[in-house]
């Protein structure tokens, strides 16, 4: 598997994916949204291909160019002394050279509104392009020239290989543009093409691509073919500004287009670059030679110092034996693996379909009150932009309704009221507000987790959730006081609401991203649902009454948060396995928390089972967690042989904390249950 560096604000969003199979060959944060330069104007490509195919337009239509149209950066137009070119030419230097002035001229004649609207219409909720080419930016206008998904990339240019949406005669113009691309620098610079003519076999690889580039953005979508297999790619990276990281992000699209290569076929003709490839590749361990080997390879790894004072235990998913242990009634801090606690207690309690409320109450005929449901995830954004958590209810929709609903709202106030008795636990690290950014205050009245940048995950937080609501709302509703308030009992004359996502898509993110906030706000909600209120006493009592009514033996176990991030957490790796080992035999609420756990080379985060652990593949479903005082690890992993064992593994110190080479020995653990469990039992 590929290793995504995260360094200086990395972040990627990729997909590689079979067009004929939809296999998936790679993913990576495909649904993450991100700037993606020049990516956009294939919609206007598109467009205008569209409108050939209705009659409404003709290529060979002459664009004259105007003042307004000249740009520079990319392109060539601009050292051409001929000022009007056919629209088939025009679009042709931007499919070859991404020509800026050529794009400006085609969005005159087209508009910018009738190509967003055409990304809309082809079902995009997040890929577009936003705006004409402008520098300096005015204001006003988008700062992204275009954004998008590697998910929605990757089914817009397999449409377009399938001919789904133009004609073939159009789809063929579609893809001679594209071919004619002159930047090979990004995922096809391994097939050593010649720039402008790859519109062709050669070297065994037929590619056609769009890329796009600016100091913070490398990105490339396509469609690469072998002589029996054709494969779509989308790969997107995206990092702060100010450091520069072409190097590592070039290199690691170069070994996302060797992957592409290798899957349809292609043979790379270089053979020092061959030889280096092969002796970079982990190792795969060889299957042991006998069943006391392989348990040997496991007894090295399960007794590995860097484990620290380690508990955990193995059992088989259908038996339920007990293949390897220790310490598995010793309770160790729990770390983020409290989340799958947490996450099953939600969807047992509150329902997979539940959506968490933001409701706005009539007081007067000038007055109503916000009333915070608890949804971190609400976002200040603009409705359909991108947020760090997905499919997210807005503000703008709020006030949207309170618009029409409430035309005489002359003040609006904001209640916070139902988190208020446990916003911050004393034994949390206040540096996780900022500079470390990896919670906020749990108020039950938040936009985008309080981050200050909604997209990031760790942006700082504030000291004050509701004053950033204030702000949005402020924006949104002119003339409107805003103010902190509580609304009176028995308020029932609902002008506004939005809601969250479905609860299975809030756990599921809570496990992808390991969102504190969320797990939180989880964690609180459950205990109101089941007659508590949001007090620290009244979770930790509800969380442990929950457990039990599920048939848990929590002996051991101190419940303190919702989040793991306590010190004071306690869980036993038997308590933990026999709850995965339930999901894994179908039993519900458990059986819906598995298959929200993070894959190995998937969803799970890129720094985990790297190197050797490579070899594991996607063959481990589990969720990770780390504190100081832990590196914890639980889930499934399936064997060689297709055995699957459920694990709970707690790297714990409690005098020193734990560092990196215990995650290592963690996963070099799992690894060695993935290469040598069959020999267990």
């Amino acid at each position: 598997m590929i290793d995504f560096p995260t360094d200086d604000g990395y972040r990627w969003s990729v997909l590689v994916r079979d067009i004929d199979s939809e296999q998936v060959l790679l993913q990576h944060s495909p649904e993450r949204v991100l700037s993606t330069a020049s990516i956009g104007k294939l919609f206007l490509l598109h467009r205008i291909l569209t409108e050939v195919d209705a009659g409404t337009r003709s290529l060979d239509e002459l664009v004259t160019r105007l003042p307004s149209d000249v740009i520079g950066g990319s392109g060539l137009w601009q050292k051409l002394q001929q000022d009007a070119l056919s629209i088939y030419d025009l679009a042709a230097l931007v499919g070859a050279v991404s020509d800026n002035d050529a794009t400006n001229a085609l969005l005159r004649v087209v508009g910018i509104e009738t190509v967003r609207e055409h990304a809309r219409n082809l079902g995009y909720q997040h890929s577009r392009l936003n705006d004409a080419i402008r520098w300096p930016i005015p204001p006003g206008h988008p700062t992204r020239l275009s954004e998008a998904n590697a998910s929605e990339m990757v089914d817009f240019v397999s449409r377009l290989q399938l001919d789904r949406d133009l004609s073939r005669g159009s789809g063929d113009i579609f893809r001679k543009w594209l071919g004619a691309s002159a930047d090979m620098s990004m995922v096809a610079s391994v097939f050593d093409f010649d720039g402008l003519d790859h519109d062709c076999f050669d070297g065994g690889v037929w590619l056609w691509n769009k890329t796009g580039t600016i100091s913070t953005v490398r990105a490339d979508v396509g469609v690469a073919m072998g002589r029996n297999r054709r494969v779509a790619y989308a790969v997107l990276a995206e990092w702060d500004a100010g450091a520069d990281a072409r190097g590592p992000v070039l290199e690691t699209m170069a070994e996302v287009g060797q992957l592409i290569g290798e899957a349809i076929g292609w043979q790379d003709p270089r053979p020092k670059r061959s030889a280096a490839r092969a002796a970079a590749m982990p190792a795969v361990a060889p299957v042991s030679a006998s069943a006391a080997d392989a348990r040997a390879a496991i007894a090295a790894a399960a007794n590995d110092a860097a484990l620290r004072d380690v508990r955990y235990l193995v059992l088989d998913g259908d038996s339920g034996a007990p293949l390897l242990e220790r310490s598995p009634d010793d309770p160790s801090p729990s770390a983020s693996v409290m989340k799958t606690v947490t996450g099953t207690l939600a969807l047992a309690n509150l329902g997979a379909d539940h959506r968490i409320p933001t409701r706005v109450v009539r007081t007067s005929d000038s007055e109503a009150v916000l009333i915070g449901g608890g949804d971190v995830t609400l976002s200040r954004t603009p409705t359909d932009e991108p947020t760090f958590y997905p499919h997210p209810a807005h503000l703008d929709a709020l006030a949207d309704q309170l618009r029409t609903n409430m035309p005489g709202l002359e003040r609006l106030l904001l209640d916070d009221e139902l988190f208020a008795a446990s916003q911050w636990h004393p034994t949390w690290d206040p540096a996780g507000r900022s500079p470390e950014n990896y919670i906020p205050f749990i108020s039950a009245l938040q936009v985008d987790g309080d981050r200050d940048d909604p997209l990031m995950d760790d942006s700082a937080r504030s000291e004050n959730p509701v004053g950033r609501v204030a702000a949005g709302l402020g924006a949104l509703l002119d003339d409107v006081e805003i103010a902190r308030g509580s609304a009176p009992d028995g308020a029932a004359d609902e002008v506004a609401r939005v809601n969250s996502a479905p609860m299975t898509e809030l756990v599921r993110e809570m496990l992808r991203s390991s969102d504190n906030a969320l797990a939180e706000a989880l964690a609180r909600l459950v205990a109101i649902a089941r007659g508590g209120d949001a007090s620290w006493g009244s979770l930790q009592r509800e969380i442990r009454a929950a457990v039990a009514d599920l048939g848990l033996d929590a002996s051991g176990c101190k419940f303190v948060d919702g989040s793991g991030l306590s010190e004071d957490n306690r869980l036993t790796p038997r308590f933990v396995a026999e709850l995965l080992r339930r999901g894994y035999l179908g039993e519900e609420p458990f059986a819906s928390l598995v298959p929200l756990l993070t894959v190995s080379g998937q969803t799970m985060a890129p720094t985990r089972f790297t190197g050797a652990n490579r070899v594991v593949g996607n063959s481990v479903r589990a969720k990770t967690g780390f504190i100081n005082s832990v590196h914890s690890l639980a889930g499934i992993v399936t064997t060689r042989g297709g055995r699957n064992l459920v694990f709970a593994v707690f790297a714990c110190d409690l005098d020193t904390p734990v560092d990196r080479e215990a995650r290592l020995a963690v996963e070099r653990l799992v690894t060695a249950l993935h290469l040598h469990g069959d020999a267990l039992g």
